[in-house]
């Protein structure tokens, strides 16, 4: 699918975290299907994207794509930290 204005979703991956597969593909395909955005992953050489950026032509739903998808952001990484506490 081709939109005119493409907008673009960039997140960076949180210290001592990894991502979550799944929860990666969740979050590309809500982004895709509600806003027509496509989601990518900063390079932390060049980028840090937190919090995330909206780029490109959100049409005004800024706040309302960070709202809907915050939480699928914040799903889409994991770290073992409480692991490391319960033991």
């Amino acid at each position: 699918m081709h939109h005119s204005s493409a907008c673009l979703l960039v997140v960076s991956v949180p210290a001592g975290h990894d991502v979550d597969p799944q929860a990666w593909e969740t979050l590309k395909r809500c982004a895709g299907e509600g806003y027509g955005a496509g989601v990518v992953l900063a390079s932390p050489a060049f980028l840090r994207a937190d919090p995330p950026l909206l780029m490109g032509d959100w049409s005004g739903l800024k706040d309302e794509a960070l709202r809907e998808l915050g939480p699928l952001i914040d799903a889409a990484f994991f770290n073992l930290d409480w692991l490391e506490a319960a033991m």
